[in-house]
């Protein structure tokens, strides 16, 4: 079999592609592959900010639709990057195994939130990591920036920024060699799905979803089931400065999420446990529990979605 996988041609999209690539193979020993490479929006509008730009799944939607036009047979993604809601044709399949889901300062000088100096500039498009950072640091300054990892990694070393807010699991995949100082999700938690790489395929691809269930690692499935219902619960988009933490224990899911306003002005985080038999249920009992302790912040904060 030749699965044809479409992805965008950034150097983490492409390491994700091979990681997809190796797991199918760990469990598949004749299939084959084919990268399809697909510019998105995302990739091509580099002057706004990501919440600005007013496009649901940025880096998603050419990539999916690669698949609905029978271009290619699946779709790798960021699981972050995908919102709750995608094509009725369309199913998340597979997940390889979890990769750290917090999120990171990166620094020149091996700052951590807490030492950053006043004043300190720290680059981030995300509105989440903006809002949960100024809640931490009212002291520092938040500016935008956009483009692949290197980019954002030369124009720290550059002195445009003094530090950047970026996932702990993209800097791992590409070996990034730089400080990186991981924030407990307790403090700032993480974008739904994460640290996740998503495989969707189109629905009546039985012979494929075959192949792809045996690669499939399912603590990481049922963590992107709970975190994607929570997600889609909420009614909340890409952009809206919301995390949401599912992690498989036992029995359970301990789920932490938490919403921001994008100054740092008012937030709320909050755990919970759940029972893990039904991952969308637990999904939706954390996003009911949010919703009945911060409903007003909640509701003034979805026109970002």
């Amino acid at each position: 079999m030749i699965i044809r996988i479409a992805t965008r041609g950034s150097a983490l999209s492409l390491k994700q592609a091979k990681i997809v690539m190796d797991r199918i193979l760990e469990f598949n020993k004749d299939v084959e592959f084919k990268l399809i490479i697909v510019k998105t929006t995302g990739d091509i509008n580099l002057a706004k900010p990501l919440y600005e730009i007013g496009v649901k799944g940025i880096f998603e939607k050419e990539v999916n639709q690669a698949v609905l036009r029978g271009e290619a047979d699946v779709a790798v993604h960021s699981l972050k990057d995908v919102p709750a809601q995608i094509s009725d044709n369309l199913t998340l399949v597979m997940t390889p195994p979890r990769d750290d889901p917090r999120d990171a300062l990166v620094s020149v000088k091996q700052y951590t939130v807490d030492t950053l100096p006043p004043n300190s500039i720290v680059g981030t498009s995300s509105l989440r990591r903006r809002g949960f950072l100024l809640s931490l640091r009212r002291d520092v300054e938040v500016k935008p920036i956009r483009g692949n990892v290197d980019t954002r990694i030369r124009k720290l070393n550059n002195g445009e920024y003094d530090a950047l807010i970026m996932a702990a699991a993209g800097l791992e995949r590409l070996n990034i060699n730089a400080h990186v100082s991981e924030i407990s999700p307790e403090l700032m938690p993480p974008a739904p799905g994460q640290g996740i790489i998503g495989v969707v395929a189109r629905r009546d691809r039985d012979d494929l979803i075959n192949v792809l269930r045996r690669s499939n690692d399912e603590e990481t499935f049922k963590e992107a089931i709970a975190e994607r219902a929570f997600l889609s619960r909420i009614g909340a988009g890409c952009h809206v400065p919301l995390g949401g933490l599912a992690s498989l224990n036992g029995d359970y899911i301990d789920f932490t999420y938490g919403i921001v306003d994008p100054n740092g002005v008012e937030k709320f985080i909050n755990s919970i446990r759940i029972n893990a038999r039904d991952p969308e249920e637990a999904g939706n009992a954390a996003a009911e529990d949010l919703l009945r302790n911060a409903h007003g912040l909640v509701a003034k904060l979805l026109k970002y979605a």
